[in-house]
């Protein structure tokens, strides 16, 4: 009986260790959508002499996972923002985005894993205002987050990530003149956390 439960015990805790690498083997492919929404939106309803900014970012990356846990892929991403002064003036942008990702995981069990990620991207801007200003141009960014992945069941998982740090560049067109930006940030903003959906092909 003893040698039963021994022989019963092990293969479980075979089980349970082959399921909790599996989604993070060599070869192993998955996709995920995803993306994140924030803003001031009260005061867009309370009062018309209020600013308020929207943010809307939805992206879509496609990985495979290498040896000791890490996943490589490319990623396409937009983001509108959208911003409303009290004296009417409207004016938004739209960033359409292409890159390169590299993701570290460390399974904490056979459902949970946390990872650390740095991304490479090239953007391409499209600004307009209510009063005609055009501001067109392009930007690069590198991103370092931190997230967390939860399988749900076999294939299907839920993903939150969060940005802890950036380097972007950014050259546009206001009507005759150039304007180069240059920017560093090095702590999380709430528009930075994201949730995706995502399956392990």
């Amino acid at each position: 009986m003893k040698a039963i439960f021994l022989t019963c015990l092990t293969v479980i805790l075979l089980m349970v260790h082959n399921s909790s690498q599996a989604q993070y083997e060599s070869g192993t492919k998955n996709w995920l959508v995803g993306g994140s929404l924030s803003g001031t939106f009260a005061n867009a309803f309370i009062s018309s002499q209020t600013g308020h900014v929207q943010n809307l970012n939805i992206y879509f990356k496609s990985g495979k996972f290498r040896a000791n846990k890490v996943s490589k892929g490319w990623l396409a991403d937009y983001t509108l923002m959208w911003n409303e002064s009290g004296n009417n003036f409207k004016y938004g942008t739209h960033s359409i985005g292409a890159g390169y990702f590299i993701n570290k995981f460390q399974p904490l069990n056979k459902n949970i894993g946390l990872y650390a990620e740095a991304i490479g991207m090239g953007k391409y801007l499209i600004a307009r205002s209510s009063q005609g200003y055009k501001n067109d141009g392009w930007g690069a960014s590198i991103l370092a987050n931190v997230g967390l992945r939860y399988h749900f069941k076999s294939k299907l998982f839920l993903d939150c990530s969060a940005n802890i740090g950036s380097v972007n560049y950014q050259s546009t067109d206001l009507q005759v003149k150039n304007w180069e930006t240059f920017s560093v940030g090095l702590s999380p903003t709430i528009g930075s956390f994201k949730i995706a959906i995502g399956k392990t092909l």
